[in-house]
């Protein structure tokens, strides 16, 4: 079995469009979140944020997530220094999680549909709008051609694609894969459709669940080739399981039992030294969780950071795993965001991450049906 490294991290977020940005959010004052719409609370990327990224005729083809995921692929390639005309593009992968699909582009059309007819329709209304379509334009875009995949499954979806990006080189089908999610959270219909979401449970109110959006991506190389072209390893991917507890499909589990078999599997012997939590912000799956953490890992600290950029759904698997990511290669915990989560209001353990030097870093991910994943990254050795 072969060993699969993350060698580059692209981020697009609301104010944030770099890995210094990415880490500099974590250690100032937590920024307000901003009210948007039928109650919800987060932000959103302004489109002037990607101006001059791609260029005007591939973008007008292009749903908001899908640019997005271009964006932030570039970057990734950029932060790895990989020349895609140095590798063997049929052993080149893209693995991409999302959840929503394109709705910007989609609620525009459909508005133009019955206000003034079918051909007031964009013609790529079929291609913008599906979720695999930024796994198609990452791929014709940079002429890719190996083994390719799109995953939905709610928050959960990009550490899936991680995971699955890294087993394809790890079983040598890949020499690299790019890997992540992207979502655009900025829409009428999604919106409305969150609204009932966030305000079950016992919501703690505006802090709890906040929604943002945007695309992390990264580049995933087999070791012993990342080595031999000298590039910056960040970190090894390494075990993973996902298992389902079924319930509501418009509802996470509250089973705890289902997150310390998951957790375990991932883990297998290792001890993770920090753990990243789900924290989907609503108090009954929260409370499971922390049961969960506190009967399996009683003296390991947890960290949140996603809690100050709110939920990116498709991406927030990968900006879990970016986070970490930056934590090993600098051999630093970020601190303990201090916005107000439920996840916080639960009982459990709490202990204080910073101080330790992470050398392994368990991330957890859940979807609405009662999936619920794990998965283990080790610090470049």
């Amino acid at each position: 079995m072969k060993n699969a490294v993350v060698t580059g991290i692209g981020v697009l977020l609301p104010a944030i469009d770099s890995l210094e940005a990415l880490w500099n959010s974590q250690l100032t004052d937590c920024a307000q979140p901003r009210r948007l719409a039928n109650g919800l609370y987060g932000s959103e990327i302004v489109p002037s944020a990607i101006n001059g990224r791609l260029s005007p005729r591939l973008s007008n083809k292009l749903d908001a997530f899908t640019r997005y995921a271009l964006v932030a692929t570039e970057s990734a390639l950029g932060d790895a220094g990989l020349v895609l005309d140095e590798i063997d593009r049929t052993r080149c992968g893209v693995f991409v999680g999302n959840s929503f699909g394109g709705w910007q582009f989609t609620e525009t059309q459909l508005r133009n549909l019955h206000c003034e007819g079918p051909r007031a329709v964009s013609p790529f209304q079929a291609t913008s709008w599906f979720p695999a379509a930024p796994q198609g334009q990452i791929t014709i875009l940079h002429g890719i051609k190996g083994h390719s995949k799109t995953y939905m499954a709610d928050r959960a979806s990009s550490l899936l694609s991680v995971a699955a990006g890294a087993r394809q080189i790890q079983l040598g089908q890949l020499d690299v894969a790019i890997a992540g999610g992207t979502e655009s959270t900025n829409t009428q219909f999604v919106r409305l459709a969150l609204a009932s979401l966030a305000a079950r449970d016992g919501d703690r109110g505006p802090e709890a669940f906040r929604i943002a959006e945007g695309a992390v991506f990264l580049v995933l190389e087999e070791q012993g080739r990342a080595l031999s072209r000298g590039a910056r390893i960040y970190a090894k991917i390494g075990r993973s399981a996902m298992f389902n507890a079924p319930c509501d499909g418009d509802r996470y589990s509250d089973d705890p039992e289902l997150m310390k078999s998951v957790m375990r599997k991932a883990c297998a012997e290792d001890i993770p030294d920090v753990i990243m939590p789900d924290a989907c912000g609503l108090i009954d799956p929260d409370r499971a969780e922390r049961q969960a953490l506190h009967d399996t890992f009683k003296r390991v600290p947890t960290v949140v950071p996603k809690a100050r950029t709110g939920h990116t759904f498709g991406a927030e698997g990968a900006l879990d795993i970016a986070f970490a990511c930056l934590m090993l290669d600098r051999g630093r915990t970020l601190p303990r965001c201090p916005v107000a989560t439920s996840f916080d209001a639960c009982p459990g353990t709490d202990l204080p991450g910073q101080g330790v030097v992470p050398k392994r870093i368990l991330v957890n991910a859940r979807a609405t049906g009662g999936a619920a994943c794990s998965l283990m990254l080790h610090g470049a050795e």
